[in-house]
């Protein structure tokens, strides 16, 4: 009997087979186009489209036109990022401390980060963009939250000319120091802001106020601007070079224009 019962099991499993192996609990975790590991129940990487319903920007240019940029500031990753706790993670920068006195920080990057280009992301890129956001001549509306940097008040008021005043440094491509005029133990809170992410020198010299079009636009986020048809939609997809900590599930993103 005992026989017959070992016999009929495998007889069973040689049936039933391939349903086992592509059971849920056997198979390997589903990944998609950039190796970010779905949910159990997630549907296929190609179905992974979200669609959303937006006014529509005048520029993707968003330390210096936030409220015109707003709703794609995921093509951006800034120093910091805050999860959905309030708790300030890693983004651009993977570890940050703060001097004795409290008043210099320094900001220590991932290595090997690149644009959605190709080119390498460093933080030159970064203190380039922060300084531009508080040259009074940007026309940004946002600078106040970098007051407490030392001389981005006076800066960004005209009262000096010389950006290299402005407590902002890239030491070498993957160390940023900051420091502000008083101690300020948010300002690793700061640099999660949407306004605090890099800006491609290159291309704003090359393009000015068009470099955040779809033709010329790069990022440093987990996705990418493939397409914008005015009046229609924005396309954004999954960017094959970011391999950072905050990988995006979706496989397209599409902002629709209202």
């Amino acid at each position: 009997m005992h026989r017959l019962l070992v016999v009929s099991s495998l007889c069973l499993l040689a049936l039933l087979g391939t349903d086992v192996l592509r059971s849920p609990a056997i198979q390997s975790a589903q990944t998609n186009s950039i190796g970010k590991v779905l949910p159990p129940d997630a549907a296929p990487p190609e179905r992974q489209h979200y669609r959303y319903l937006s006014n529509e920007p005048t520029s993707l240019d968003i330390t210096v036109s936030i409220y015109t940029a707003d709703g794609s500031e995921f093509l951006y990753e800034p120093l910091t990022v805050m999860d959905e706790y309030n708790e300030v993670l890693p983004g651009a920068a993977e570890r940050w401390e703060v001097s004795e006195d409290g008043l210099t920080w320094t900001f220590y990057f991932r290595p090997n980060q690149r644009w959605s280009d190709g080119r390498p992301l460093t933080a030159h890129d970064f203190e380039y963009a922060l300084k531009r956001a508080l040259d009074p001549m940007s026309g940004n509306v946002y600078p106040f939250p970098y007051y407490v940097i030392k001389n981005a008040e006076t800066y960004n008021h005209g009262k000096i000319k010389n950006a290299d005043v402005i407590g902002i440094r890239a030491v070498d491509d993957l160390t940023l120091k900051i420091e502000t005029k008083l101690p300020c133990p948010y300002l690793p809170l700061i640099m999660s802001y949407k306004t605090s992410v890099p800006v491609p020198q290159w291309q704003v010299e090359k393009y000015g106020d068009r470099w955040s079009l779809a033709e010329y636009n790069i990022s440093n986020s987990s996705y990418r601007l493939v397409e914008w048809l005015p009046g229609q939609r924005l396309e954004f997809e999954l960017n094959p070079y970011y391999d950072g900590p905050h990988k995006g599930y979706f496989e397209r993103i599409t902002r629709l224009i209202t």
